[in-house]
C-alpha cells in the first residue's frame, strides 16, 4: 500500500484532466503511486517496463500545476514526436534540438520565460547552452524529469557521459522535484542512478512496476550454419502481420544483412547505423514508424524511442553483450499489447566469439598511457571534440572514470564527446588501469547472465526475471523452453480485416493534418476500438484514449465503421466464420482452452480448423501449440512409425504404439508430418473424415 495518498480534490481535478484532455478513465497503480509522490515534492525513480505509460506521470503534473516541467531526453527524434502528441492533445509543448536555427530556439525559451509551455524537451547536450540555463533561472521548472536514466551508468549497457551534467543543471535550477525514468535497471544501475542525479542526498523514492512484458513470446534458436541461419531469419521477418528488427553487431553487419534481406524478401528492408547521415537516419525513422518501411536491420543505435506499436518481431543475429541490452532491445516488440515474439538466431560459436571479443577488451596499460598522453597536451579548459567510432565502448567509459577522479568534464554532442581538460595535475595511470579493470570484470559477470538465458533448460523467463531481482509467472508459458503449449499472455485478440480499416482511416486522418499516424490514435488503443468494437457514442467515449477532443473530431466516423464491421465475435458465428475465427486466433497465439470457449466449438472441430492451419500457416504460428499435443520425443516416436507405416489411416499407427497416443494427437501429428516433410495429402478423404470422427469419438 502506498504511503502517499491523493487528497479528493487532488483526486477530483487529476480525474478530470486524464479524462478530457488524454481521454483515460482511471490511473494505473504505478501511476497513481509516482504522481502522488511528485505532488508531495518527493523526487522519485520509476523502473516500469516498456509501454506501460510512463510519460504520463510528468505529462499529468504539468497540467495540475500549471507550472512548466522540463524533460531531459536522449533522442531527437523521439522528443519531437512526443510534442507533437502534446500539441495535438492541447498542450503547449516544444523540443528544443540542434537542427533548430537560434531564432527558433530562441523563440521557444521565449515561450517558457513567458509562462506559455507546460513541457520542454531538450537533449542532454543542450544543458550546456547558457542561453536554456538563463530561461530556466528565470523560470524554475515545477519539474526535471529524466527519461531512459539508465543511460547515466557507466555500469549499465548504453552509458552516455553527457548525463552526468544533469545534477549540475538541477542545481542551477533551484533543485527542483526530480522524476528519472527507465524500463529496466540492476541494483547496481539504481545506486548509480541515484549517486549522480540527487542533490544533497535529498529523499528519493523507489516506485517499481513488473519488468516482465507478458505478451512477448521468446525464442533461442541454434542454427547449424550461415545459411540455415539466414533462411530462417528471413522466414522470421517474412511474415507480413506487423514491423520487424533485425538487430546485428556491427554497421557492416547492419548492411550486409539489410541487402540479403531485400533480395530475400523481395522488399525493401533499410540498414540502420549510427554511420549514416543524420537526414538519412531520420528519413529510415520515420519511414518505419509510418509503416513506409516494414524491416530494418540496425546496429543497437536504431530503437530507442520508436513509437510504433505493431512491431511484432525483434531478431537477434549476434549474440548480446548483456541482459540489458537484449530486454532493452527486444522491448520494442509488441507495445499495442498484441502478440509478439523475441528470437536470438545465433550459430553455435557465436557465444565464444562474443566472450573471447570481451576478454580482448581488457584494459590495456598501454592504451591507457596513450590516451591519458593525448590528454596531457590538450590546452587547459579548451573543449576539444573526440570522435568516437558507434562501437567504442571503451573511451567513454576511460573518460567517465578520469571525470570522476576530477581530471577533466565531458558533454556529449552530435560529432562525438566534448572533453575538456582540468588544471594541471598529475594523472596516475596505475590508478585508471585498476578502475578499467573493475568495469572489464563487471562486463564479464554480465555477460554470464546472457549466457545463462541461452543456454537455460526451463523457462527462459526465470533467468531473464531473476536478473531483475523478480520472479517468473508459470502460470503463462511463454518461450520455446516451456512445454504447456500455451504462448505469452496477449490481449484479447482483435479481428484483423477491421484493424487494417481503422489503419487505412488512421493514415488518411494523419496525412490530412501532416501528422504522424500515432498521433491520431495510438497502436493500443487502435487495436482496443477492434477489440471492444463499440456501437454507440456512449461506449465510444468509454473506451481507452477516446476523450472529449477525439471524440469531437473523430467520433463518428470511428462509429461508422464500427458499427460496419458487424456484430461482436462469438455471436451467432456459423461454421465458415468460426474456421476464420479459429485462425485469427492461432495468429495471435491464444491458449488452446481460450480459442475453443471463443470460437464456441468441440475441441474436435476446433482440432480440425488446427489441422488445416498447420497445412497453410507460417511454421511459427503452429509449432507454438505443438507442446499441447505431444513432446519432441514423443513426436520423433511417432514420426517414426508413420515413416514405417504411412499415414494414409490412423487406427494403423494408433495400434502400432499399443495405444500409447490418442487418435487426435495422431491426427496432429500427421499434419505436422505431411508439412515438414513436404509430403502432399495423398490419403483418401473418407479415410481422414473417419480417423477424424473416431478421433473426436475417443476424446
Amino acid at each position: 500500500m502506498s504511503l502517499y495518498h491523493l487528497f479528493r480534490d487532488e483526486q477530483n481535478r487529476l480525474n478530470h484532466l486524464l479524462t478530457e484532455v488524454f481521454g483515460l478513465q482511471s490511473l494505473r497503480p504505478f501511476q497513481g503511486e509516482v504522481i502522488a509522490r511528485l505532488l508531495r515534492g518527493r523526487s522519485v525513480l520509476a523502473v516500469v517496463s516498456t509501454g506501460a505509460g510512463k510519460s504520463l506521470c510528468y505529462q499529468l503534473p504539468a497540467l495540475y500545476w500549471e507550472r512548466p516541467v522540463m524533460v531531459i531526453s536522449p533522442l531527437v527524434a523521439l522528443m519531437r514526436d512526443q510534442a507533437e502528441r502534446m500539441r495535438h492533445l492541447g498542450i503547449a509543448a516544444e523540443a528544443l534540438t540542434g537542427h533548430l536555427d537560434r531564432v527558433a530556439q530562441q523563440s521557444i525559451l521565449d515561450l517558457w520565460q513567458e509562462g506559455r509551455l507546460n513541457l520542454l524537451f531538450a537533449a542532454p547536450e543542450r544543458l550546456s547552452d547558457a542561453r536554456l540555463g538563463q530561461a530556466l533561472r528565470h523560470r524554475p521548472p515545477a519539474l526535471v524529469v529524466v527519461d531512459e536514466a539508465h543511460c547515466i551508468s557507466a555500469w549499465g549497457y548504453d552509458f552516455r557521459p553527457e548525463y552526468r551534467r544533469i545534477r549540475a543543471f538541477r542545481e542551477l535550477c533551484g533543485s527542483p522535484p526530480l522524476l528519472a525514468l527507465t524500463a529496466t535497471a540492476t541494483e547496481r544501475v539504481k545506486a548509480d542512478i541515484r549517486f549522480h542525479l540527487t542533490v544533497n542526498e535529498e529523499p528519493f523514492d523507489l516506485v517499481e512496476g513488473p519488468v516482465d512484458r507478458p505478451n512477448l513470446f521468446l525464442a533461442v534458436e541454434m542454427a547449424a550454419n550461415a545459411k540455415e541461419r539466414e533462411r530462417r531469419v528471413a522466414e522470421l521477418v517474412g511474415e507480413k502481420d506487423g514491423g520487424a528488427i533485425v538487430y546485428t553487431g556491427s554497421r557492416a553487419n547492419a548492411e550486409r544483412w539489410a541487402r540479403l534481406l531485400t533480395a530475400m524478401l523481395n522488399e525493401p528492408v533499410r540498414a540502420y547505423h549510427a554511420g549514416l547521415e543524420s537526414h538519412r537516419r531520420h528519413r529510415i525513422e520515420r519511414d518505419f514508424v509510418t509503416g513506409s518501411v516494414r524491416v530494418v536491420a540496425s546496429t543497437t543505435a536504431f530503437g530507442m524511442g520508436i513509437d510504433r506499436g505493431d512491431i511484432r518481431r525483434v531478431i537477434h543475429v549476434d549474440v548480446p553483450e548483456s541482459l540489458d541490452a537484449y530486454y532493452q532491445e527486444i522491448g520494442r516488440a509488441g507495445r499495442d499489447g498484441q502478440p509478439a515474439s523475441a528470437h536470438l538466431v545465433i550459430l553455435p560459436m557465436d557465444i565464444h566469439r562474443r566472450q573471447r571479443w570481451i576478454q580482448s577488451e581488457q584494459p590495456d596499460p598501454v592504451w591507457v598511457r596513450e590516451i591519458l598522453g593525448r590528454i596531457r597536451v590538450q590546452p587547459v579548459q579548451r573543449p576539444v571534440v573526440w570522435q568516437l567510432e558507434d562501437d567504442d565502448t571503451r573511451t567513454p567509459v576511460l573518460l567517465s572514470v578520469l571525470e570522476e577522479m576530477g581530471t577533466l568534464t565531458i558533454s556529449g554532442g552530435a560529432g562525438g564527446l566534448t572533453v575538456r581538460r582540468g588544471a594541471d595535475g598529475p594523472l596516475d595511470a596505475e590508478a585508471v588501469v585498476h578502475r578499467l579493470e573493475q568495469f572489464w570484470r563487471r562486463r564479464l559477470e554480465l555477460f554470464q547472465h546472457m549466457v545463462a538465458y541461452i543456454e537455460s533448460p526451463a523457462c527462459r523467463r526465470v533467468p531473464l526475471l531473476a536478473y531483475y531481482g523478480q520472479q517468473a509467472e508459470h502460470r503463462h508459458p511463454c518461450c520455446d523452453q516451456c512445454t504447456s503449449g500455451n504462448r505469452a499472455t496477449v490481449a484479447p485478440s482483435a479481428n484483423s480485416a477491421l484493424v487494417e480499416r481503422l489503419r487505412t482511416w488512421r493514415a488518411r486522418e494523419a496525412e490530412k493534418a501532416g501528422v504522424e499516424p500515432y498521433i491520431v490514435l495510438s497502436d493500443r488503443d487502435l487495436v482496443g476500438l477492434a477489440q471492444k468494437r463499440p456501437r454507440t457514442v456512449d461506449a465510444l467515449a468509454g473506451c481507452h484514449g477516446m476523450g472529449p477532443r477525439r471524440m469531437a473530431k473523430y467520433g463518428s466516423q470511428l462509429l461508422e465503421i464500427l458499427q460496419d464491421a458487424g456484430a461482436v465475435p462469438g455471436e451467432g458465428w456459423d461454421q465458415t466464420s468460426a474456421a476464420e475465427r479459429a485462425q485469427w486466433l492461432f495468429q495471435a497465439g491464444v491458449p488452446w482452452d481460450r480459442i475453443k470457449e471463443e470460437v464456441g466449438r468441440s475441441e474436435s472441430t476446433v482440432r480440425g480448423y488446427f489441422v488445416d492451419w498447420i497445412a497453410r500457416a507460417p511454421e511459427v504460428e503452429w509449432r507454438r501449440y505443438l507442446p499441447y499435443w505431444f513432446s519432441p520425443e514423443e513426436y520423433c516416436a511417432m514420426a517414426q512409425v508413420m515413416e514405417r507405416l504411412g499415414t494414409a489411416r490412423l487406427r494403423p499407427l494408433f495400434e502400432a504404439l499399443s495405444g500409447r497416443f490418442r487418435f487426435d494427437q495422431w491426427d496432429v501429428a500427421r499434419a505436422v508430418f505431411h508439412r515438414l516433410r513436404g509430403a502432399s495429402h495423398d490419403c483418401r478423404q473418407e479415410d481422414a473424415e473417419t480417423d477424424r470422427t473416431a478421433a473426436g469419438e475417443k476424446l
